[in-house]
């Protein structure tokens, strides 16, 4: 297994998950968003407000090709890069690709006083967040794997994970 490619809604612990993960696996940890925070000297939140979104996903899909010589990585990707077909080619294309899922009202509590998402600018709502996974259902089950983090422990999740690629070698 060459990678492992963490995708899921935001809130679902693709990041917390993949620090560790990484860490287990001895593989580097690398994180789509803030390499692109990194290429564009901004936040996520100004290159939406700067550029907007279509603007934002040009750049997610450039850096995602980037990768696709990686080797020995988790990368943990923002909830939306899993939308663009280009992208979860090349997710396929590189490694394993692991789904983070959790329910709408884990995601509005882990979310709560998180203002770096963009597409929850305007609301936080169960409401909003339900809709926008729904619209994403698709793209999200397109996964090796699916586990629900709602209520678990980092190290349980990750657990899971790594019994998952040990049963896949």
């Amino acid at each position: 297994m060459r990678n492992v490619i963490l995708t899921g809604f935001m809130g679902t612990g693709k990041s917390s998950v993949g620090k560790l993960l990484a860490t287990e696996l001895g593989f580097r940890f690398r994180d789509l968003d803030e390499m692109i925070e990194s290429i564009e000297n901004l936040t996520i939140n100004e290159v939406f407000e700067k550029y907007g979104e279509g603007h934002f996903r040009s750049l997610e899909e450039a850096v995602v090709r980037s990768l696709s010589d990686a080797e020995r990585m988790v990368l943990s990707t923002g909830g939306g890069a899993v939308i663009s077909r280009k992208n979860r080619a090349v997710f396929r294309s590189i490694g394993c690709i692991v789904n983070l899922t959790a329910s709408p009202e884990m995601i509005v509590e882990r979310l709560e006083h998180d203002d770096r998402r963009p597409l929850l600018k305007g609301s936080k709502s169960r409401e909003t967040i339900e809709k926008l996974m729904r619209a994403r259902e698709s793209f999200y089950a397109d996964a090796d794997i699916r586990i629900d983090t709602t209520g678990k422990k980092l190290e349980d999740v990750t657990r899971e994970i790594l019994l998952f690629l040990e049963g896949r070698d």
